[in-house]
């Protein structure tokens, strides 16, 4: 018997929320060039969504996904599917907040309206960055405190964080592609663009099998070098830094750190993204395959599935080397500290024991 995991459009609503890229490590090391960017963009700002993801294939044009989205820094952007044209008997609900630093999301539901493949919500926010006080390159260091409470029911969902830095507005990362806040509210960005280097990430799946490895991995695995999957064969799971089985109340407290190498005196955006996804399809399949059989695999789960992330994703400290200025062109308060490199720790240690050694002989 062989199983498949879905690799359909399901498969894709469930990377709208910011899922970082699988290669993405908590450790970067790009240093940025020559810096430029539109005058017409601005240099902060915050964007909260959330959003149903729809298709008219079983409705028609009768079935209107909804969306609603707001880049007022603090204001909340729900929706709510009381108001479905094909009511269910367990509506789902999604909203997002933000504010300079932090990200706010929610997403439940259990059983979807016709004509919908999925509900989400993402919080972002991005600051132009300068540091200056030194010549040629640095490395500053974050940490994020994620939180959230999750009730895996009978349906898939996802929640996953980012934090990021680019030369580019974020804005513009897509200005390749057809996307705008009205068309893909919960992925208003390009954030696995080439030109953006992750910092710290981390993604985290609610699966309603009690089998971890049924829908989601949390091992990377290298692709094919061809790019052509082995036909008949189980298709590659999506990854993930921790699966969650069916269950309520299951409490997350990540603490994620990260290091940019920075150049001094040129600017780039740090951006902070946190994405929620109630995924209905996100399940299994099978596959018809020649002398093969398959069965699929019986849900676990009951009830809905609630990714409660309202209080969290927060930038709790940014530190700096010794004698470096951070400036932000939001004038944000972050938490910003600077410690000595670690030649200068030698020395200052270096001292405190002559100082240690000269006291002793005095006695």
């Amino acid at each position: 018997m062989k199983t498949m995991p879905i690799r359909s459009i399901a498969l894709a609503v469930s990377l709208l929320g910011c899922t970082p890229s699988v290669w993405a490590t908590t450790s970067a090391v790009d240093v940025y060039g020559i810096f430029s960017m539109s005058v017409d963009q601005p240099t902060y700002g915050t964007y909260s969504a959330a959003a149903e993801v729809a298709t008219d294939f079983f409705t028609g044009s009768l079935y209107l996904p909804q969306s609603n989205y707001s880049t007022v820094s603090g204001s909340t952007a729900s929706i709510t599917g009381s108001s479905s044209p094909f009511p269910v008997s367990n509506p789902y609900a999604a909203s997002a907040s933000t504010t300079l630093g932090s990200n706010h999301v929610y997403a439940q539901g259990s059983t979807l309206p016709l004509g919908s493949l999925g509900v989400g919500s993402f919080s972002g926010w991005y600051d132009q960055t300068t540091i200056t006080g030194g010549t040629g390159t640095g490395t500053m260091q974050f940490t994020v405190q994620l939180n959230g409470i999750v009730d895996v029911g009978a349906i898939a969902g996802i929640a996953s964080y980012g934090l990021y830095a680019s030369s580019v507005h974020p804005a513009l990362l897509a200005s390749d592609l057809i996307v705008s806040p009205n068309t893909m509210p919960t992925d208003p960005w390009l954030l696995s663009a080439s030109g953006v280097t992750s910092i710290t990430s981390y993604t985290i799946g609610a699966s309603p099998y009690n089998d971890t490895t049924t829908l989601f991995t949390s091992t990377l695995t290298s692709p094919d070098p061809s790019g052509i999957p082995a036909l008949g064969g189980p298709a590659p799971m999506l990854y993930v830094d921790q699966i969650l089985t069916p269950g309520a109340g299951q409490s997350i407290n990540v603490t994620l750190t990260g290091t940019l190498n920075f150049t001094y005196g040129e600017a780039f955006y740090l951006i902070g993204g946190l994405g929620t996804n109630i995924v209905d399809g996100l399940g299994i399949f099978c596959a018809s395959v020649i002398s093969d059989t398959c069965t699929t695999p019986t849900i676990d789960g009951t009830g809905a599935t609630t990714l409660d992330f309202s209080n969290s994703a927060n930038l709790v400290s940014i530190v700096l080397p010794q004698d470096a200025t951070a400036s932000f062109a939001s004038g944000q308060p972050y938490n910003v500290t600077a410690v000595p490199e670690p030649s200068e720790w030698l020395m200052l240690l270096a001292g405190l024991g002559l100082v240690g050694w000269r006291a002793r002989r005095r006695s």
